[in-house]
């Protein structure tokens, strides 16, 4: 289940740019390795990516839940203090 409403954009967010830090780390793997031009490096990785989208999506939301629970990500409006 997905974390609280106040926190859906910095959700969404956190998402955004873990997908696109595994497309890239995963695009720099194939240039190294396999030694693929970079457009063709780029494409291959947003599909390995998008097949593993579903993994990140629970791991985003385990980090989330985890938060919420030790009370380490302030809500909206509040602060750590």
């Amino acid at each position: 289940m997905r974390s609280s409403p106040r926190r859906l954009l910095s959700y969404a967010s956190f998402v955004a740019l873990l997908a696109l830090d595994a497309i890239a780390l995963t695009a720099i793997l194939i240039v190294q390795v396999l030694g693929a031009p970079m457009p063709i490096a780029w494409a291959a990785a947003a599909v390995v990516v998008a097949m593993v989208f579903p993994a990140l999506l629970r791991w985003a939301d385990k980090i989330f839940a985890k938060g919420g629970n030790d009370g380490t990500i302030p809500r909206a409006g509040e602060s750590f203090l």
